[in-house]
C-alpha cells in the first residue's frame, strides 16, 4: 500500500517462506526491491513487469522457480539477482530457457512441427535483418521509449570528461544562452537532453573561485536522497569545465510560477498547501533525519522547483551547511537578501532556525503571491493579535472555500511564528508538520476573518 515508496524496500536476511505476493508490484515509484536469502518459494509474480521504476531486484538465494516476467529490466538484469534458487529460467543471460513440457513431461518435439517452424523463422529472420540494415542506413531517430536509468542507489556518476562530457557540450551546444534555462548561486543551469532522450539540468560553475561551493553541493546531496530534494544524477570535474547533472524539473521555478497571472492560477489553492507541504517534509529531513543536520541556508522560491504534477523539490545546495553537533557551526553570510535570518546581522552561527525563518516567508510568498517585503516589514506596528486579511491573499485566486480557508488558515499561522525574530521561538520543521497534519477548529469558523497571533518585532524583521 506505500505507492509513494521510491528508492528502496529491502527485505532481505529474514525468514520469509511463502510466495511472493503479486500486491508488490502495485510499488509503481519502487527503484530497488531485494527479496534475497529468504526461503520464498513459488514464482517471481508476472506482475512485476509493469514495474516501470524498478531498476533492481534482487531475488537471490531463496526457493523459486519458473519463468521470470519479461520486461526489458529482466532481460539486461546480471544473473547475480538470481543466483541460488530451485529452477529459475527464461530472459536473464545465465538462466536455461524455459522448455515447454506436456502435462506428464515429455517434451513437445514432433518432427513435422519442427519442419514446418524452420521456414518461417528462417524467412522472419531475414526480414528482420533486412530492415535493420535499412534503418541503420538512414540516420537514426533517437527513440524516447521509457528507458530505465540503471543508476544504483545513492551512487552518484563521477565522469572526468570523456563521452559524457562530449556529450552534455554536443546537446547543449557548447552551454549555449538557447538551452539556458536558469542561474543558480554557483552557476548557469541548461536544459540538456541525451542521445536516449533522457532530460538532465545541468548547472555548469562558472569561476575556479566557486570550487567550494561546487564541492560542498557535491557533499550535501551525496549523503541525502528524498522525494522533495532534487536528485544529483553526476558531476564533471574535468579541466575542460566543472558542471553537476540534476534531474530535470519541467515546470521550472516556484518565482517563474508565481510571476505570471497565467501560471500562477495553475496554481490553485490546493497545489499551493501540498508545495508547502512538500518543502515542509524536505527541510524535516535534512535538519532531523540526516546523518548530521544539513542547513540549506538559502530557502527561497527561486530554489523551490516543479515538475508536472506540482511535485515541489529544493534545490541549489550550493551554501548549504552540515551542521557539527559538537562545533560552533560558524561561517560568512551568506543567502538572499528577503529571506534571511534577522539574527545573521549579528551572529555568524547558523542552526536549522535560520531555515526555519525562510520558510517563513516562503510561505507567505506562496499564497501572497508575491514576495511579502510590506507585511514583514510592517510587523513591529501591527497589533499582537490581527485578523488574518485578505491582501495576504493572492488576488489572482478565487477566494477559498471553508475547507481550504481551515488549512490555509494553520499554514499562515505557522508561517507567522517561523519569523519570529527570536530564533528560540520558532518552531521546528517536525513541529511545523504537526500542525499541517493536526485536524482542529470548527468547520464552521470564518478563517477569512480569524484572528492570528503576530509576533512583536524587537527589531526590523526584513
Amino acid at each position: 500500500m506505500l505507492v509513494n515508496l521510491q528508492e528502496l524496500l529491502d527485505l532481505s536476511d529474514n525468514s520469509f517462506a511463502s510466495v511472493i505476493p503479486s500486491q508488490l508490484s502495485g510499488l509503481s515509484m519502487l527503484e530497488v526491491l531485494n527479496l534475497s536469502h529468504n526461503a520464498l518459494k513459488g514464482s517471481i509474480p508476472p506482475s512485476f513487469q509493469r514495474m516501470f521504476s524498478l531498476l533492481s531486484i534482487d531475488v537471490s538465494f531463496n526457493k523459486l522457480e519458473g519463468s521470470v516476467p519479461q520486461s526489458r529490466l529482466f532481460e539486461e538484469a546480471p544473473i547475480e539477482w538470481f543466483m541460488q534458487n530451485k529452477q529459475l529460467c527464461g530472459v536473464v543471460r545465465g538462466l536455461p530457457p524455459c522448455d515447454l513440457t506436456e502435462s506428464g513431461g515429455r517434451k513437445k518435439k514432433p518432427r513435422a512441427i519442427l519442419l514446418a517452424i524452420i521456414p518461417v523463422v528462417v524467412s522472419f529472420l531475414f526480414i528482420t535483418a533486412l530492415l535493420t540494415l535499412q534503418c541503420k542506413r538512414r540516420k537514426p531517430k533517437v527513440e524516447c521509449a521509457n528507458e530505465l536509468q540503471q543508476t544504483k542507489l545513492f551512487a552518484i556518476w563521477n565522469f572526468h570528461g570523456g563521452d559524457m562530457y562530449r556529450q552534455i557540450v554536443d546537446t547543449t551546444e557548447n552551454f549555449s544562452d538557447a538551452h539556458c534555462i536558469g542561474f543558480g548561486s554557483s552557476g548557469s543551469v541548461y536544459r540538456a537532453q541525451l542521445p536516449t532522450c533522457k532530460i538532465f539540468a545541468v548547472k555548469k560553475i562558472h569561476t575556479i573561485e566557486e570550487d567550494e561551493l561546487f564541492n560542498r553541493e557535491i557533499d550535501a546531496l551525496m549523503h541525502i536522497r528524498h522525494r522533495n530534494i532534487v536528485k544529483l544524477f553526476g558531476y564533471c570535474s574535468a579541466t575542460q569545465g566543472r558542471f553537476l547533472l540534476y534531474e530535470y524539473m519541467e515546470r521550472g521555478s516556484l518565482a517563474a510560477s508565481l510571476r505570471t497571472k497565467e501560471t500562477a492560477i495553475e496554481l490553485d489553492w490546493t497545489r499551493r498547501l501540498n508545495i508547502v507541504q512538500d518543502v515542509a517534509h524536505a527541510l524535516s529531513y535534512m535538519h532531523h533525519d540526516c546523518f548530521a543536520p544539513i542547513v540549506h541556508r538559502d530557502i527561497t522560491s527561486n530554489n523551490i522547483l516543479l515538475d508536472l504534477e506540482f511535485r515541489a523539490c529544493i534545490s541549489d545546495f550550493g551554501i548549504a551547511k552540515i551542521l557539527d553537533v559538537d562545533g560552533s557551526n560558524c561561517t560568512r553570510l551568506a543567502g538572499t537578501k528577503g529571506y534571511l535570518a534577522p539574527e545573521l546581522a549579528y551572529t555568524t552561527r547558523v542552526t536549522e532556525k535560520c531555515d526555519i525563518y525562510s520558510f517563513g516567508v516562503l510561505v507567505l510568498e506562496l499564497f501572497m503571491g508575491h514576495h511579502p517585503g510590506d507585511f514583514l516589514s510592517s510587523l513591529s506596528s501591527m497589533d499582537k493579535k490581527s485578523t488574518i486579511p485578505k491582501y495576504l491573499l493572492d488576488t489572482r485566486l478565487p477566494l477559498p472555500k471553508a475547507e481550504i480557508a481551515n488549512e490555509i488558515f494553520k499554514v499562515i499561522s505557522i508561517a507567522v511564528r517561523c519569523i519570529e525574530p527570536d530564533p528560540l521561538h520558532r518552531p521546528t520543521m517536525q513541529d511545523a508538520i504537526k500542525v499541517f497534519s493536526a485536524d482542529e477548529g470548527p468547520s464552521n469558523l470564518d478563517y477569512l476573518h480569524t484572528e492570528i497571533v503576530i509576533p512583536a518585532c524587537g527589531f526590523e524583521c526584513s
